[in-house]
């Protein structure tokens, strides 16, 4: 093409130098002959110019061609390095939650006796079979949940243990309906047995020197934890008739079951709550330190209720919050572990915590370390949370008003907060 365009403008610059006029048969240049001259030399600069501009769209066509080209086959450059920065994206992503998993199954992790607590089930058959007449079966290990449902997904009722008797009234693969004085829930069946196994007295664990807990009494048979419910096996609570029961399912969880138990007349405890909630985010000890992240083992007495928003209609001794109030976790301080006022005591303590938090807006004083013994923690309570606490008891808040209306102090009520494991020091 650009030949073919270079050779047609030669042809009209000839054309214009043969135009002369004759004279005497001579040929000589006219005026337009001289015109011609410069008409020439702009004709081979215009086809000069026309000459690059042919070659400028022709490389402009090679590369539209070349990027129609990339287009239809996907190999454009920008989207290989946009799919792979996408790509590293979601790797990123992946590598971020696997170290969320691994660090929360860590946190939830559970240290116990291999023969204490069954480990997880999973209902596979939603499908239960009715027993055309019930079956008594025995509890074959130490201790063992009863659920409100066929599967681990359901709260906690109660704990059976060693050679209890239990009646079956309906089985599925994995679980069984059982029902005991007067009770029914669903226990793992394969920790049900048709022999009774024999039972061992067992040895409480000592309670340590700086803790307020009550002394365990001696040793018991196992089986008198649950002849009702968990409240009727504690040997603790004779003088108490309304009672707070944290529980865990070994020593190292966060996740809890809360119950409250009021005794009637007869003397009979009786189930007022049952419901989930959450203990430190190490779980739970008896060797309590400042700063652990533990909630401490024990039985307690309940201090004063408080809250930010008023009084929701408790009978305990009751305290509203303000900006100006701290609980004073210095172990340093004279102070310690008592609830002050900031302007009051500044100067007093390097360290506190400020009474304002939003998790505080309800809850009580649980009454830990009422020594006040350096270390040994401080500003342990029961608030509202929906998550691991730092070493308090939380619940939701609907729960934590429920439990302040409940509470009345004529009936001398307690908290007991312990692993199953050791319902038997209680």
């Amino acid at each position: 093409m650009l030949a073919y365009r270079t050779k047609l403008s030669s042809q009209m610059i000839n054309s214009c130098i043969s135009q002369h006029y004759h004279r005497d048969d001579k040929l000589v240049p006219t005026r337009e002959a001289f015109d011609v001259k410069k008409i020439s030399k702009k004709s081979k600069v215009i086809a000069s110019i026309i000459s690059v501009l042919l070659i400028f769209s022709l490389l402009i066509g090679i590369g539209l061609a070349k990027g129609h080209s990339e287009r239809d086959t996907g190999s454009a450059p920008n989207k290989t390095a946009t799919a792979s920065f996408e790509k590293a994206k979601d790797n990123q992503k992946v590598k971020e939650t696997s170290k969320e998993e691994t660090e929360e199954a860590t946190e939830e992790s559970v240290t116990e006796p291999a023969d204490e607590v069954p480990p997880a089930e999973t209902n596979t058959d939603s499908t239960t079979t009715k027993l055309s007449e019930p079956v008594t079966k025995y509890v074959n290990i130490s201790s063992l949940n009863v659920r409100n449902g066929a599967g681990t997904e359901f709260p906690v009722l109660t704990v059976v243990t060693l050679a209890q008797e239990l009646t079956v009234t309906e089985t599925s693969e994995a679980w069984s309906k059982v029902t005991f004085n007067n009770q029914t829930g669903w226990v793992s069946s394969k920790y049900l047995s048709d022999a009774k196994p024999e039972v061992a007295a067992s040895t409480p664990p000592s309670t340590a020197s700086n803790q307020k807990v009550a002394a365990a009494s001696p040793s018991q048979p196992a089986t008198q934890l649950a002849n009702n419910n968990a409240a009727d096996g504690l040997k603790t609570v004779g003088s108490n008739s309304q009672l707070i029961l944290v529980t865990t399912n070994g020593y190292n969880t966060s996740k809890a079951t809360i119950q409250t138990f009021e005794r009637d007349s007869s003397g009979k405890w009786n189930l007022v709550l049952n419901t989930n909630g959450y203990v430190g985010k190490y779980g739970l000890t008896r060797e309590m330190s400042e700063g652990g992240k533990k909630a401490p083992i024990g039985k307690f007495s309940i201090g004063t209720a408080f809250g930010q928003v008023g009084n929701p209609g408790t009978r305990l001794p009751w305290r509203n919050i303000t900006a100006d109030d701290v609980w004073v976790d210095d172990p340093n301080s004279s102070l310690y572990n008592t609830w002050q006022s900031r302007s009051a005591t500044q100067g007093q303590w390097n360290s506190a915590e400020n009474m304002t938090h939003p998790l505080y807006k309800y809850g009580f004083v649980i009454n830990y370390n009422t020594e006040r013994i350096p270390n040994k923690g401080s500003a342990i309570f029961f608030h509202i949370g929906t998550s691991y606490t730092l070493g308090c008891t939380a619940t939701s808040e609907s729960n934590v008003i429920s439990i302040l209306k409940w509470l009345d102090p004529s009936k001398n009520p307690v908290i007991i907060q312990t692993p199953i494991q050791e319902l038997g020091s209680f």
